[in-house]
């Protein structure tokens, strides 16, 4: 996989900033499950060149972390660069699990599935009266 040099350049950032501190962690199950560190995350990532697809797409993009970051690193903006590298260079979903979000994102607007509440008449108010 071919990530772009934003993304490797927003991985470097977090690396060489991090501090290893711990304050994104309580709060952020994403974090919990796949890491020690945010440092030791985005380490990896750099040293081999791709990632689980799954990791990125595990983030709820809240920004939590760099609210609560003394660094204010950008993890949110890491992980959704990392999204749209994996979807340019794949020309398709990155994951099955995605299927759902795609056929919404595909068919919520058809006809077949929405409607339209034209209404009957004007409405009135008291004030109108």
């Amino acid at each position: 996989m071919k990530f772009s040099r934003h993304t490797k350049a927003l991985a470097k950032n977090i690396v060489e900033n991090c501090t290893e501190c711990g304050r994104c962690m309580p709060d952020c199950p994403f974090l919990q499950a796949y890491c020690k560190s945010p440092k030791q995350l985005f380490q990896k990532f750099l040293d081999d060149g791709d990632i689980d697809p799954e990791i990125p797409y595990s983030c709820l993009l809240c920004a939590h972390c760099t609210r609560v970051c003394p660094q204010q690193l950008k993890l949110d903006e890491a992980f959704y660069s990392m999204r749209k590298d994996l979807i340019k260079n794949s020309r398709k979903r990155p994951l099955k699990s995605l299927r759902g979000v795609y056929f919404h994102q595909r068919f919520s607007y058809c006809s077949l599935f929405t409607t339209v509440n034209k209404g009957h008449g004007k409405a009135t108010s008291k004030e109108e009266k």
